[in-house]
């Protein structure tokens, strides 16, 4: 009878403690169906260790961990002396972050005459462990390439421009040309494990950037990102429509120079909710406060506040959908420079096998200024921009190549303001240097 009481505390529901091993619904239906005709059979035979090991092995499949974890410990009950199991139970426990019992486990397997291969595993994980416990964890990542631009001099397209009704013609000079310009960047992040009982930590960076035109050096630019993030992993409310709630709250500063001359400044402010609305569909919605300082021209200098969406969508396929929406008004010294923009984007990312990835992006941006450009006139523009990238990892993870093909479009009521641009870039990033021992 006690035997029967422990097997039923795992009878067969459909739930999951992570993402199932398994993307077909057609066979994660017919995998819990063989579960439970298997559990239908361990009723009568409730001490059968095949069907029991059978059952923990398809509950993993499922993704049902915590099911898995129950009948492995069932069977040590009938059989103490199985450091296989053990070591399942320790890579269990391991993968629902619950690292005490996972050691327990582990260190456990030690004690029996385990194969080599079973204590080597048992020592990556231990290890493993070590370096999940660790409060800090760095990573550097250098990346360099080149972008072939076919307007770098920020060139106007027309033969013939209208200003304050008179019509003049662009100089050949004026037009856009082509040009090759050399990326540089580095990024250093640290992530600090505040011991939190919800698992909440901060997330630090700093960004480098340089970039170098071959011809058209005066519209070289640098620049540096410093940013700080706190996320709060709030608790979940059983009648609340999100799982897995979270609150970000950061800030950002960068500084950009163009040809070795500061030229702008920036402080930003942001505060975002993020919850799964279900186990594939993901919702955000933030607000954002970025004070802004042009060195050149302090007309231009004032303050943004937006609000921005976000709703991204994992297929059965495992192919990622995120559209974007963000409103902002920037206010600032000169009415003539304040506007208020509207802008759209819509992601699509998925894996192609054997280290390569896909991403297609379009965008679409609206800006109204709320004043006449003083001789100009009224300005309104329409920015449009379409990527597609490939990218490709090395065996050991550790160089990263990318291959970008963006156009972009800008129309402007002055049409001194209208641009388009076509950029072909590759990219090499290394993200292993200087591995830090926690990683």
């Amino acid at each position: 009878m006690l035997l029967i009481i422990l097997f039923m505390g795992i009878q067969p529901v459909m739930s999951s403690n992570v993402a199932p091993a398994l993307s077909d619904p057609k066979l994660i239906e017919q995998t819990d169906l063989e579960r439970e005709k298997i559990f239908a059979s361990l009723i009568d035979d409730p001490t059968n260790l095949d069907l029991l090991f059978k059952y923990a092995n398809l509950s993993i499949l499922l993704g049902d961990l915590e099911a898995a974890i129950s009948v492995f410990e069932q069977m040590l009950i009938y059989e103490p002396d199985l450091p296989r199991i053990r070591l399942e139970l320790g890579v269990l426990y391991f993968r629902l972050n619950a690292y005490p019992s996972a050691k327990l486990y582990l260190n456990s397997v030690k004690k029996y005459d385990a194969p080599d291969e079973v204590l080597k595993k048992v020592d990556a994980f231990l290890g493993s462990i070590v370096e999940a416990e660790k409060d800090y964890f760095h990573q550097h990542i250098l990346s360099m390439g080149l972008t072939r631009s076919s307007n770098a001099n920020s060139g106007i397209d027309d033969d013939i421009i209208e200003i304050a009704g008179f019509p003049l013609t662009v100089p050949d000079s004026s037009k856009p040309q082509g040009d090759i310009t050399k990326n540089f960047r580095y990024t250093y992040t640290l992530k600090q494990d505040l011991n939190h009982p919800m698992g909440d930590n901060v997330n630090y960076v700093v960004a480098l950037t340089d970039q170098r035109l071959d011809t058209y050096s005066q519209f070289d630019t640098s620049s540096i990102v410093a940013s700080a993030t706190r996320t709060f992993n709030l608790e979940g409310n059983p009648t609340s429509i999100f799982s897995r709630p979270s609150l970000d709250a950061s800030i950002t500063g960068f500084m950009v120079l163009l040809a070795d001359k500061s030229l702008l400044s920036s402080q930003k402010y942001d505060l975002t909710f993020t919850g799964a609305l279900s186990d594939r569909l993901l919702f955000s919605i933030g607000g954002f406060h970025d004070q802004r300082k042009f060195l050149i021209n302090d007309l231009k200098s004032g303050y943004i506040n937006g609000l921005a969406f976000s709703n991204s969508y994992i297929s059965d396929s495992n192919v990622l959908t995120e559209f974007e929406y963000e409103y902002s008004k920037y206010n600032a010294k000169a009415s003539y420079e304040t506007y208020q923009s509207n802008s759209f984007g819509l992601n699509i990312t998925s894996a192609l096998g054997r280290g390569w990835g896909f991403k297609a992006s379009l965008s679409h941006a609206q800006k109204s200024h709320f004043s006449e450009f003083p001789i100009f006139g009224e300005r309104k523009e329409e920015i449009n921009s379409a990527n597609i990238e490939f990218s490709k990892a090395s065996s050991d993870n550790c160089l990263f190549a990318s291959y970008r093909v963006a156009k972009n479009d800008n129309r402007s009521t002055i049409e001194i303001y209208s641009r388009s641009n076509l950029q072909v870039t590759a990219d090499f990033s290394y993200v292993c240097l200087m591995n830090d021992p926690s990683k």
